[in-house]
């Protein structure tokens, strides 16, 4: 009896033909899932360490408090490595320069709060610090500017020589290691809100070296225990920053009949002028207004990450610092 072979066999072998191709593909698509993914977390996990690098950069630069100059250079921490810069002048200027100033970077650059109209810069040269012995070449100068720009980075229609600074020539970064620091000035017109010079003169040779020549004002709730001030008295040749370290609220620590003072631990006359033009003498009352002023710079850290497997990972974290010193 003759069987006829039935067509079923061959179907069957289509079908586990099939079958094992789509499990053969299941499996291929899985393997690069899960490559991907792998190499996804990878490059995640780096990036977070890159962020983290990038911050303690940031903290580096803040505890050194190298005023003017935070640049550190490519410096190794863990698995990776941080750089940290602050803007810097871009080109010479002259001391007639009125705009542009163009600049590494305008970014964190905002309006002076107190003085709504216009960004407040101060030039410092790498080798400046604040006393008042600075060479010419490396014043710290204050320019006031109405207008910023991102794209070139820069500011126009600028005032030189602001608050008793002098116009000087400032190099830029044709030559990096001399290049210029950008600084952020500014003053509070609020928390603390100004005072006024109180009770006593502050007299051109008074620089808190006993009770008596400490800055005797009417309060200084909400002044910062050390800090900067800006003695404004109308005259634009008169208007003086200092440098205080300390604050007294009675007369003992702060001399005669004055019961609120600053500097009981020192103070610094002029603290950014460089032309040695003195100190000037501030009448006490209402028309002698002292500000908490800040001196800003801006940093910004970007640490870099590195492997076999992937490219070179980069996070930049910004960050600010008032320094003291």
């Amino acid at each position: 009896m003759k069987h006829k072979h039935s067509d079923n066999a061959g179907l069957s072998l289509v079908a586990t033909v099939l079958v094992m191709m789509i499990l053969a593909l299941f499996a291929a698509i899985g393997v690069s899932l899960v490559t991907t993914g792998s190499n996804v977390a990878v490059q995640e996990e780096r990036g977070l360490e890159a962020f983290y690098i990038a911050d303690g950069g940031l903290q580096y630069a803040e505890k050194a408090n190298n005023f003017p100059n935070y640049d550190v250079s490519s410096t190794n921490l863990g698995d990776g490595s941080f750089t940290v810069t602050v803007p810097t002048l871009s080109a010479d200027i002259t001391a007639a320069t009125a705009g542009p100033i163009t600049v590494s970077s305008t970014d964190g650059f905002i309006f002076n709060p107190g003085d709504a109209t216009n960004y407040w810069i101060m030039l410092c040269g790498v080798t400046g610090t604040p006393r008042l012995d600075l060479t010419a070449s490396n014043t710290c100068e204050k320019i006031s500017c109405t207008t910023i720009s991102a794209t070139p980075a820069q500011f126009t229609v600028c005032t030189r020589g602001r608050d008793s600074s002098s116009a000087v020539a400032h190099p830029g970064n044709a030559t990096p290691s001399s290049a210029s620091v950008v600084l952020m000035y500014s003053w509070k017109t609020a928390n603390p809100t100004p005072t006024t010079i109180a009770t006593r003169n502050l007299a051109r040779n008074d620089r808190c070296t006993s009770n008596t020549t400490t800055i005797c004002v009417n309060s200084n709730t909400d002044f910062a225990d050390a800090g900067f001030i800006r003695i404004y008295d109308a005259t634009q040749d008169n208007i003086e920053d200092v440098f205080y370290s300390g604050k007294g609220n009675d007369t003992t620590a702060c001399g005669g009949a004055c019961t609120a003072c600053l500097g009981t631990n020192g103070c610094t006359r002029r603290a950014y002028d460089g032309n040695k033009k003195g100190t000037v003498n501030h009448p006490f009352g209402v028309t002698t207004i002292v500000w908490q002023s800040e001196i800003t710079a801006l940093l910004t850290s970007r640490g870099v990450t590195s492997g076999a497997v992937l490219t070179n990972i980069q996070r930049v974290v910004q960050g600010t610092v008032r320094p003291l010193y």
